[in-house]
C-alpha cells in the first residue's frame, strides 16, 4: 500500500492524488501512467474488516507523508524565491525577464514522488503444475528434488558458519573424503554437452507463468541481483557489514568491513520485449567475460553432490508483485528446515580473485593455500572475510529468492580443495543487514535501561530484550520486497520516459545503475552522507549481442583489443543513441515508528488497578510509549528497536530527471568506464619490476626504513605508483604463493617417504 504524490516540489496541493495498492479503492482517478499501477495480494484475498484497516492505515500513512513533503517543499520554494528575488532587486532584472528566468530554471528537472511498503506484498511459490502455495511463507520442498552432497559434507550443514578445514595441518588426518582435496584438469573444461544456463528471455516457461498469472517481467536470480544488490546500497545507505559474533575472530586485523570496490561495480541489465505485455531482464554480457572460476563453478557441482551428467534440473518459480522468477536449484537435505534446499558455491583463495590475469598466465595455477582456520592469510577465515565483503549480498538475495534455506561454501585453489562452510540465510541477514550506527545505540542503551529498570530484569530479557536476528531477517525481508516493488517503478518509468521521447519501436533497451554515497554541508556547516542511485538507459538496435568477451587461447593484446572495440562500439552507440538516451536520479526518505504492539503496559502500572498512585502510572507509561525513533534521518541507516516496528516502515522515492544532453553522455561514459575497467584488470597481468634481491628494490626498501621515524612496518608502503606493476596486496599475495609452493613440496616428499615406508613394511 502506498500513497503517491507525483510533478514535484512545485506541485500545488490540489494536484496531489492518492492510490491504494492491494484494494479497488482509491479517492481519485488513477494516473494514466502505469508506474503506480495497483497490483493484487498475489492470489491471496482479505476479508472486510482487513480492507477497512488497510484503508485507515493507508490514509493515515499518505497524510503524514504528504503533509511532511509538502510542508518541506514550500518552506524550501519561499527560501529559494525570496533568494531570487532579492537577486534580481540587486541586478535590476525587470519582472518579465526574471518570470522567464525562473520558469526556464524549473525546467532542467522534474521530480516523480511515491511511497513503497512491503506490509501487503507477496513473494509466493509457484508449483510445477502452476498452481499457487497458499501460504506466501511455507517453503514446500521441490517436485523435483536437486542432488545431496557427497562423502560425508552433509555434516557441514549441521554445524552451520563453522569453518571446516577439509584435513588437519597439523596431524595430516582428513576429515573428510580425502578424495575430494584434488580437482583433475578435467574440470576446468567448460562441457558442451551438459545443460547450460537458459537466458530469461528464451525460457518459455518463465512466459507461459507471466501470461498465466498476468505479470509483466520475467527473469531469473542471477539477472536480478546485481540491480538489487544497488538497491540494497540505497534502501540501507550502504548499511555496514556486521562481522561480530562470527567466525571472523577478534584478532583479525581488519575491523571496517565494508563492501568492495568489485562488489559496487555498476549494474548493466538488457529488458527486452517478448510481446506486448510481456518483458524479460537478462544481465548484459557484452559487459562481461568467461573466467575459469565460472566454469568450474558450474563442474564442481558434479564434484560436490551426487549430480549426474543426465539428471534432471531444478527450478523454483515464484512469483512477487509484476515478476514472475526463476531460481536454479544446487542441492538438497531432508534435515533442513523448510524447503531443505540450498546453493552451493565454490570460492578461489584470495591471491586467484586479486591476481586472475597472473594465474590464468601461470597455467590456472597458483601456489597459495590455505593451511590454517584463523590467521590474516593462508586461511579459512581470511577467505570468508573477503566473501562477506564481496559477493555475500548476492548469495543472500540468489538465496531469498528462491526461498532456500542457505549457501554451501567450498573454498579451494582451482587445484585444490580446503575447507567447507554453511551459512544459513538467517546468519547471512544478521551480518548484512544488522549493524547500527552510534546514535541508535545511544537510543538503545537508553530504552533498555528505562525497561529494564520498569519490568526487572527476568521480564526483561524474556519479553523486551532486543532481538537482533530476529530483526536483521525481518528488515532482509521487507527491503527485498520494497526493492522488487522499486524495480519495477524504475522499469515502467524508463517505459514511459521512452515514450514521451517518442521511441516506441524499441525491442531492446540497456539499462545501467549505479548507488553513489553524496556528501553533502548543512547550514550549520555539519557534513552529513546520504545514498542516491544514477539510472540511465538507451534503446538498442535489433542487431546488438549481448555476447560475453572471448577469451580462450587469446592473447593479452588481442584480448585488450576487444576491449577496445567494445568502448568505441558503446561510446558510438551513446552518441547515434542520445536523442533517445534517457537518465534520472532516485533518493528515498524513510520513514517509522513503535509498533502499538510492541510494548505493553505492565499490570501494576494500570491505573484502574490501583497499585501505583496516577502520577507514577503516567509517568511509566510516558516512559514505555516514548518515541525513541523521532526523526528517523538521524540515524544512518534504518534501525529498530522491535521486530514489530519494522511493519510500520515507509519509503519516499524520488526520481529526478537528469534532462541536460552532456550530462547523460557524461554518466553513460563513467559507468560503461567502471565495467570496461574491470575487464581490463581481469586481463592485464602486471609483473613485478623488481625481484625482492635486486639492488634496486633493496635501496627502495632501506630508504623506506632509513625515513620512516621507527613508524610500524605495516604503514609503510613501497613505491607501487606504476600501473603496470601489481598491488601491495598483491606482491604480498604473491609471496604467499610462493611460501605455500614451498610447503607443499615439502609435505609431497614426507606423504612419498611415508608410503615408501608402508610399502617395505608390507
Amino acid at each position: 500500500m502506498y500513497a503517491c504524490y507525483r510533478g514535484g516540489a512545485h506541485h500545488s496541493l490540489g494536484r496531489l492524488k492518492y492510490v491504494y495498492r492491494k484494494c479497488e479503492l482509491s479517492t481519485t482517478e488513477r494516473p494514466k501512467s502505469n508506474l503506480f499501477k495497483p497490483t493484487d495480494a498475489d492470489g491471496l484475498r482479505k476479508g472486510t474488516a482487513d480492507l477497512q484497516t488497510e484503508l485507515a492505515d493507508a490514509l493515515s500513512y499518505s497524510s503524514e507523508i504528504i503533509e511532511k513533503a509538502v510542508s518541506q517543499s514550500q518552506v524550501a520554494i519561499e527560501a529559494k524565491r525570496k533568494k531570487e528575488n532579492a537577486l534580481a532587486e540587486h541586478l535590476k532584472i525587470p519582472p518579465s525577464i526574471q518570470g522567464a528566468r525562473l520558469s526556464k530554471k524549473r525546467k532542467k528537472y522534474k521530480e516523480t514522488a511515491f511511497s513503497l511498503s512491503s506490509k501487503r506484498s507477496r513473494h509466493v511459490t509457484i508449483n510445477g503444475d502452476g498452481s499457487l502455495v497458499n501460504d506466501s511463507n511455507a517453503k514446500v520442498a521441490p517436485e523435483v528434488k536437486p542432488a545431496r552432497l557427497v562423502s560425508g559434507l552433509n555434516r557441514v550443514l549441521y554445524q552451520p558458519v563453522t569453518l571446516h578445514s577439509l584435513r588437519d595441518s597439523r596431524t595430516g588426518v582428513y576429515n573428510f573424503d580425502s578424495s575430494l582435496e584434488k580437482i583433475t584438469p578435467d574440470y576446468l573444461e567448460s562441457k558442451q554437452d551438459s545443460n547450460g544456463f537458459v537466458t530469461p528471455y528464451k525460457d518459455q516457461r518463465l512466459l507461459e507463468l507471466a501470461r498465466k498469472f498476468e505479470r509483466k517481467y520475467v527473469s531469473s536470480t542471477s539477472s536480478m541481483t546485481s540491480a538489487l544488490s544497488h538497491l540494497h546500497f540505497l534502501l540501507s545507505n550502504f548499511r555496514p557489514l556486521n562481522i561480530v559474533n562470527s567466525p571472523i575472530s577478534k584478532h583479525f586485523p581488519q575491523k571496517n568491513c565494508r563492501f568492495t570496490q568489485g562488489a559496487q561495480f555498476p549494474a548493466t541489465i538488457i529488458l527486452r520485449k517478448l510481446n506486448r505485455k510481456v518483458r524479460s531482464i537478462d544481465s548484459d554480457r557484452s559487459l562481461d567475460r568467461e573466467i575459469i572460476l565460472s566454469v568450474l563453478g558450474h563442474s564442481l557441482e558434479e564434484f560436490l553432490t551426487e549430480k549426474t551428467p543426465q539428471q534432471e534440473e531444478s527450478y523454483h518459480y515464484s512469483k512477487i508483485d509484476e515478476f514472475v522468477l526463476r531460481s536454479q536449484l544446487d542441492a538438497y537435505d531432508d534435515n533442513l528446515p523448510g524447503t531443505g534446499v540450498f546453493d552451493l558455491k565454490t570460492r578461489a583463495v584470495a591471491a586467484v580473485r586479486h591476481d586472475l590475469s597472473y594465474v590464468e598466465k601461470n597455467n590456472n595455477h597458483t601456489g597459495y593455500e590455505i593451511d590454517k582456520v584463523y590467521g590474516e592469510f593462508e586461511s579459512l577465515e581470511r577467505e570468508f572475510f573477503e566473501l562477506i565483503r564481496s559477493t555475500l549480498l548476492k548469495y543472500s538475495l540468489q538465496a531469498r529468492i528462491g526461498k532456500m534455506d542457505g549457501i554451501f561454501v567450498a573454498y579451494h585453489n582451482i587445484s585444490r580443495m580446503f575447507g567447507f562452510q554453511y551459512l544459513p540465510l538467517d546468519e547471512i541477514d544478521y551480518i548484512i543487514h544488522s549493524s547500527h550506527d552510534s546514535a541508535f545505540w545511544r537510543a538503545l542503551e537508553r530504552r533498555n535501561e528505562t525497561f529494564r529498570q520498569i519490568y526487572g530484569d527476568e521480564s526483561f530479557i524474556t519479553s523486551y530484550q532486543r532481538k537482533e536476528r530476529k530483526i536483521a531477517s525481518q528488515v532482509a525481508d521487507a527491503e527485498f520486497k520494497m526493492s522488487i516493488i522499486l524495480l519495477k517503478n524504475i522499469l515502467t518509468y524508463i517505459e514511459d520516459k521512452l515514450k514521451s521521447h517518442n521511441v516506441k519501436d524499441w525491442k531492446m533497451c540497456k539499462i545501467m545503475m549505479k548507488t553513489k554515497e553524496v556528501t553533502k554541508t548543512r547550514a550549520n556547516g555539519q557534513q552529513f552522507n546520504f545514498p542516491v542511485m544514477k539510472v540511465m538507459a538507451l534503446a538498442l538496435p535489433s542487431n546488438y549481442a549481448d555476447m560475453p568477451l572471448v577469451t580462450k587461447n587469446k592473447t593479452q593484446e588481442e584480448i585488450l583489443e576487444q576491449i577496445d572495440a567494445i568502448q568505441k562500439y558503446n561510446e558510438e552507440l551513446s552518441t547515434s543513441q542520445l536523442d533517445s538516451m534517457i537518465g534520472f536520479e532516485v533518493r528515498v526518505d524513510h520513514f517509522y515508528k513503535s509498533h502499538p504492539d510492541s510494548v505493553h503496559l505492565p499490570a501494576f502500572a494500570r491505573v484502574e488497578n490501583n497499585v501505583l498512585d496516577v502520577k507514577t502510572c503516567h509517568m511509566i507509561s510516558s516512559k514505555l510509549y516514548e518515541d525513541y525513533y523521532q526523526d528517523p534521518r538521524k540515524y544512518r541507516n534504518p534501525s529498530f528497536f522491535h521486530a514489530k516496528d519494522v511493519q510500520t516502515w515507509r519509503t519516499m522515492c524520488k526520481f529526478r530527471d537528469i534532462e541536460i544532453k552532456s550530462d547523460l553522455k557524461k554518466l553513460y561514459n563513467e559507468l560503461l568506464d567502471e565495467k570496461l575497467q574491470s575487464l581490463r584488470d581481469q586481463t592485464i597481468v602486471k609483473e613485478t619490476a623488481t625481484k625482492p634481491n635486486e639492488r634496486e628494490a633493496i635501496m627502495q626498501r632501506l630508504k623506506i626504513v632509513c625515513t620512516s621515524n621507527n613508524r610500524k612496518s605495516q604503514d609503510l608502503k613501497c613505491d607501487q605508483s606504476a600501473a603496470d606493476a601489481p598491488s601491495q596486496f598483491q606482491a604480498k599475495l604473491r609471496a604467499y604463493a610462493k611460501k605455500g609452493m614451498i610447503r607443499r613440496k615439502h609435505m609431497d616428499a614426507l606423504e612419498r617417504q611415508r608410503i615408501g615406508q608402508v610399502s617395505q613394511a608390507g
